[in-house]
């Protein structure tokens, strides 16, 4: 029904906010920390005429950033791109033979080139206590990046549109191949701790403990690839299955337990609130209609 809980947590709403950042600065017009002052600036504008609710949640987003402050001037690439930029948020639907009539959807944060190969630049910000490395290491099954794989190199992989060049008017060749995804992640720490009357500067964290850059490849004929797009379509047809017997037989398909006192165990979820009766999905002070996250505006295509 795409009905959607109203409150959006401050976790998320920030990780939005620090998506917004690396954007601005991957248009390579301003820096990181130049993005981060002008993204704190317009969402505190944007707020001052919010709902009070909305209001509490934006202020502890924003907080996310203003934490880790300064310290984004700390971030650097370390891994500089042949060309940074081939499209930054440019929405795509993309359709499999082997489930017709099934669409799925994504928005890249940043597509550039890196050694001759097509690469999606995925940035991501993580909970304070995240291990980089295990993460990483958990990355080589992420659905979003495999699905995110088969789509860029569809897409860049056959070669460029005629007339495509680099700044200096160079020829892009046609036949690119796809290297993977880069990792730029953020972990959501407060750069400055510790402020005293002895020490009013406080201490602060270092790049290493807030930031970590990585390249993961991906092969697309490789075994592994293969069988997270089936794992994918097996989830895919469960969800078909469950949709059916609910048009044909109104069956409630079962919902996940662990979920009932929320994401991480300290509120009543919303959705329980309508399992149990209290509430319908139709209450508008407590669930709203899904934004379209795919949509097209303020995408950037280089042509």
């Amino acid at each position: 029904m795409n009905r959607v809980q109203k409150d959006e947590a401050p976790a998320l709403a920030g990780g939005k906010l620090l998506h917004r950042i690396f954007e601005d600065a991957g248009r390579g017009n301003v820096t990181l920390h130049e993005a981060a002052e002008i993204a704190i600036r317009d969402w505190k504008q944007s707020m001052s005429s919010a709902s009070e609710r909305d209001r509490l949640s934006g202020e502890k987003a924003l907080k996310i950033i203003e934490d880790l402050g300064e310290g984004l001037a700390l971030w650097e690439d370390k891994y500089p791109f042949e060309f940074p930029v081939l499209e930054i948020e440019e929405p795509f639907e993309i359709e499999f033979p082997d489930l017709p009539n099934v669409f799925f959807r994504g928005r890249p944060d940043r597509v550039g080139i890196l050694n001759n190969q097509i690469w999606h630049v995925q940035n991501r910000g993580l909970a304070a206590g995240t291990n980089f490395g295990i993460y990483i290491a958990t990355a080589k099954r992420h659905y979003h990046e495999h699905l995110y794989a088969e789509h860029l190199a569809w897409k860049w992989g056959l070669g460029l549109p005629d007339g495509f060049t680099m700044p200096d008017g160079e020829h892009f060749p046609k036949g690119f191949k796809y290297g993977g995804t880069m990792f730029n992640l953020v972990r959501k720490l407060k750069y400055r701790t510790k402020v005293t009357k002895a020490n009013p500067a406080g201490e602060t964290k270092t790049k290493d403990e807030l930031f970590f850059q990585h390249p993961m490849s991906i092969n697309l004929k490789s075994g592994l690839h293969k069988h997270v797009m089936f794992s994918m379509f097996q989830h895919v047809r469960a969800m078909q299955q469950v949709q059916k017997e609910w048009e044909e037989d109104q069956i409630i398909p079962a919902p996940n337990e662990r979920l009932n006192a929320g994401p991480f165990g300290n509120m009543v979820d919303p959705f329980f609130r309508v399992l149990t009766g209290e509430i319908t999905l139709e209450d508008n002070e407590v669930f709203k209609d899904r934004e379209d996250t795919y949509a097209p505006q303020d995408a950037l295509t280089v042509d």
